[in-house]
C-alpha cells in the first residue's frame, strides 16, 4: 500500500482547511459536554435544524444560547470538512487508506448526527445517547491522525491482538463512562468501567515498555493511558471538571488513533512520531 504525501506537501488552503475542521471537531464535541452538563440539549425545542422555529431564536435563556452555540460550531465544522474532505480525497485519490479513513470519519459523524438529531425530536433511551462520547471521540482521534500524520498504514496495525484489546477496552471504557454520565447506574457498570481502564493501563505499560525496547520515540505520548483505572466516571460536579476529563479522553483516543495509523503493530514498525510530523509540517 502507499503512503500519502505528508502535510507539509499539502497546499495551504488544504492544510488550513483541515487545522480549521480539526478545532471544529474539538469544539463541537467539547460543547456538547457544555450542553449535556448544563442540560441545555432542548434548549432549541423541539426543533432541527430551526432554533424554537427560527433561524435567529430570541436568546431568552441560557440553555438556548449554549445550543444555538452548539449548532452554530457544528455549522462550520461541517463546512470545513468538507472543503478538507473534498481536496484531499482529490489529491489523494488514489490512496486506499485516505478512502477508507475518509469514508470511516464521514460513517461515525452521520451516526454522532442521527443520535443528536434523535434526542431532539423524540425521547431516546440512555443506552443509545452514551454512544455519543465513543463515536464523536473516535472522529475526532481519526481527523486528528488525518490532519496531522495521513496515512501510516492502517492495515499494519488493524489485525494486532494488542490493538484489537485497546479498541474494545477503549470503546467499553468510553461508553461506560458515558452510561454513568446519563443514567448513574449501579455498582456493576462502574465496576466493569474500572475493569476495562485497568485493561487499558495494562496495554499502554505493554506499549511504553515495547516502545522503550525498540527506541520508538513515541514512549511518551502513551503515559496518559495509564490514569485510565482512576477516572471512573465523566464527573458532574462542574462543568471545567468534565472539559478537563474531556481533554484527557481526547488525548488518549488520539493515542490508540495513532497506533492504528501510524505502523507501530510490532517492534521495529516505521513510526511516525511527533518529531517527524512537526519537520513535515515546517517543510
Amino acid at each position: 500500500m502507499g503512503r500519502t504525501k505528508p502535510i507539509g506537501t499539502m497546499g495551504p488552503g488544504l492544510r488550513a482547511a483541515g487545522f480549521v475542521s480539526l478545532a471544529g471537531i474539538v469544539a463541537v464535541n467539547a460543547m456538547g459536554v457544555v450542553d449535556h452538563d448544563t442540560e441545555s440539549g432542548m434548549g432549541c425545542g423541539a426543533h432541527w435544524p430551526l432554533c424554537h422555529g427560527a433561524l435567529v431564536p430570541a436568546f431568552s435563556n441560557q440553555s438556548v444560547i449554549i445550543e444555538y452555540v452548539h449548532r452554530l460550531l457544528t455549522l462550520g465544522f461541517t463546512i470545513a470538512l468538507v472543503v478538507f474532505l473534498v481536496d484531499a480525497l482529490r489529491r489523494y485519490h488514489t490512496e486506499r487508506s485516505w478512502k477508507y479513513m475518509s469514508w470511516s470519519l464521514i460513517a461515525l459523524l452521520l451516526i454522532e448526527t442521527a443520535i443528536c438529531t434523535a434526542g431532539v425530536l423524540w425521547t431516546v433511551p440512555n443506552a443509545i445517547m452514551s454512544w455519543l462520547m465513543p463515536v464523536g471521540l473516535a472522529a475526532q482521534a481519526l481527523l486528528w491522525v488525518m490532519v496531522r500524520q495521513g496515512d501510516g498504514g492502517p492495515s499494519a496495525v488493524r489485525s494486532a491482538v494488542t490493538f484489537r484489546l485497546a479498541a474494545l477496552a477503549l470503546f467499553g471504557y468510553l461508553y461506560l463512562g458515558a452510561w454513568i454520565s446519563y443514567a448513574g447506574p449501579g455498582t456493576l457498570a462502574r465496576g466493569f468501567m474500572i475493569g476495562s481502564g485497568v485493561l487499558l493501563a495494562l496495554i499502554g505499560l505493554y506499549w511504553i515498555v515495547r516502545d522503550w525496547q525498540s527506541g520508538v520515540s513515541i514512549t511518551r505520548m502513551v503515559w496518559p493511558v495509564l490514569a485510565a483505572p482512576f477516572v471512573v466516571q465523566f464527573t458532574r460536579s462542574t462543568v471545567a471538571g468534565d472539559l478537563a476529563v474531556f481533554a484527557w479522553l481526547s488525548w488518549m483516543t488520539a493515542i490508540v488513533a495513532v497506533r492504528f495509523a501510524g505502523g507501530l503493530g510490532k517492534p521495529g514498525d516505521a513510526a511516525v512520531t511527533l518529531a517527524s510530523v512537526r519537520d513535515a509540517s515546517q517543510a
